[in-house]
């Protein structure tokens, strides 16, 4: 997202937050971009974000992928109503 980044330079290892996955318990806002101009939508319940980039504390937005979109997304929603997705144990 260009003009709405509010997180420009975060990455994985400064940020263990980046690829976590939280499951939508509560329609929640969702901040897209379409044709050049941004919109609001919202989530489903049962939806499942991916944090992209940002820092997912305070009060400000965060990258996500949704439905194969990177959209914003108000963190302190994603604290309160999404949970978040434990990563699976991988075989050896």
């Amino acid at each position: 997202m260009r003009a709405l980044s509010l997180c420009e330079g975060s990455n994985v290892r400064n940020n263990p937050m980046i690829s976590q996955r939280f499951r939508i318990k509560t329609p929640l806002i969702v901040l897209l971009e379409i044709d050049g101009l941004y919109t609001t939508r919202y989530s489903e319940v049962g939806d499942v974000v991916t944090v992209v980039n940002g820092p997912l504390d305070g009060t400000r937005m965060v990258e996500v992928q949704w439905r194969n979109k990177t959209v914003l997304m108000f963190t302190m929603e994603i604290r309160e109503h999404a949970e978040l997705i434990p990563e699976a144990a991988s075989g050896g």
